[in-house]
């Protein structure tokens, strides 16, 4: 009888084992191993590759895993791709991101790839749903897009083309060339956009802030512009961190983007403006712009307004000698005419006095001087060029530094 009994309970645990390995493996099977070894499967196997990307912390990436394990979407993608998932910090993820030339413009991610050509034939974002079986539909219609090659993010090109302006369509195809690092095309996406949403509650709305969060990347799209003028009715509808925020990454899109190298100094003025109306200190909205607005003088030759405005922002912030060392430097190289020389004087005084006792006898104390001796010689003063170069070359000995330009400056001058 004891035999029986445990015969029994033997039983019983194999079947309890059995079926919840059954319950376990009816969503998704994933591919147990690394990306590479994923990419070699779905080839072998000629299905296309599904990736899902997720994020450690990401509360919407723990809401999706639970309908990645309904049978329904695992007896879809099962049958319809090889599957792998990874961690957005991953070597994997690395691996993939440099192949395919990908960046993550929000979690989770789905990608599939051609099996044979290795090519990104769709991408999609799968978004919180309120219950479970919206989730699940949801799931399984990126799957069917991905299958259909009208709905696929590879025929985004040709339905823009032909005048697809649908406002989901458009904010799918942003995200996608964000993905791809097109920002050329993202520009043009988001200008469609915002001729979309018009209306002050579209542009307030949750849609309208999620979509100048994530994709608007110039302040002159008319939705930012919009922003810029309602911060605080942004601010009494959403977190007052996310609107500065939101505000913030716009201007450096903006100020480091596409357009950066082509703007007037009148923009960049007003993204400095910007900074301010949200909550950045003067100061530092200045720190954040000077270099800017310099090279915009610079590209219409007018030394003279570059030299005020590093004199201003000089009077306002706290430089250290770094920002005086690249700065002299930046202006001996880029001015059009002598009329920086006398300020330039005074800023490497400036510059040596704000280095630290550790940082007296430095390269950057040494290129001061340096500087300040080339910076003389354009104006025809040999002898205080001299004596600077003399000053360049002692700092130089005492920290032990390659001496040969400033002996080869010093040269020049005494012949």
């Amino acid at each position: 009888m004891k035999k029986n009994k445990s015969y029994l309970w033997r039983k019983i645990t194999l079947c309890f084992l059995m079926l919840a390995t059954t319950v376990q493996g009816q969503g998704i099977q994933f591919f147990n191993g690394s990306y590479q070894g994923a990419v070699e499967a779905a080839r072998r196997a000629n299905k296309i590759l599904f990736v899902e990307v997720y994020l450690n912390g990401c509360p919407h990436c723990a809401a999706l895993a639970p309908i990645l394990e309904e049978k329904k979407v695992g007896d879809f993608f099962n049958y319809q791709f090889v599957n792998f998932k990874l961690e957005a910090n991953s070597e994997d993820s690395k691996i993939l991101q440099q192949q395919k030339g990908l960046t993550y413009v929000e979690f989770p991610l789905f990608f599939f790839f051609d099996p044979r050509t290795g090519q990104l034939v769709h991408m999609a974002f799968p978004g919180e749903r309120p219950n479970k079986n919206e989730a699940i539909e949801e799931v399984l219609k990126h799957g069917k897009n991905a299958l259909d090659t009208t709905e696929r993010t590879l025929a985004y090109s040709s339905r823009f083309s032909k005048g697809d302006r649908g406002l989901a369509f458009l904010i799918n195809y942003a995200k996608y060339v964000k993905s791809m690092k097109d920002m050329d095309r993202l520009g043009t996406i988001n200008t469609e956009i915002a001729k979309v949403m018009t209306k002050p509650s579209d542009l307030e709305s949750k849609l309208g802030f999620y979509v100048l969060q994530r994709l608007i990347e110039d302040y002159k799209n008319p939705m930012a512009v919009y922003f810029f003028n309602n911060i605080n009715k942004y601010k009494a509808k959403y977190p007052a961190k996310e609107v500065n925020d939101t505000g913030e990454l716009i201007l450096y899109y903006t100020l480091y983007g596409k357009r950066a190298a082509q703007m007037d100094v009148s923009e960049i003025v007003k993204i400095r403006q910007n900074m301010v109306k949200l909550g950045v200190a003067p100061a530092v909205a200045s720190t954040r712009t000077i270099l800017k607005e310099i090279e915009a003088y610079f590209r219409v030759k007018q030394t003279d307004k570059a030299t005020a405005r590093l004199n201003e922002h000089k009077k306002m912030s706290s430089m250290g000698l770094a920002d005086y060392a690249y700065l002299v430097k930046y202006f001996n190289e880029h001015a059009t005419d002598n009329t920086y020389v006398s300020s330039l004087v005074t800023w490497v005084d400036a510059g040596v006095k704000a280095a630290k006792p550790e940082e007296k006898k430095s390269q950057q104390v040494a290129d001061l001087y340096l500087q300040r001796s080339k910076a003389f010689q354009r104006i025809g003063k040999k002898i205080e060029a001299k004596k600077d170069a003399q000053m360049a070359l002692s700092v130089a000995q005492a920290a032990k530094l390659d001496t040969k330009p400033f002996v080869d400056e010093l040269t020049k001058l005494s012949r």
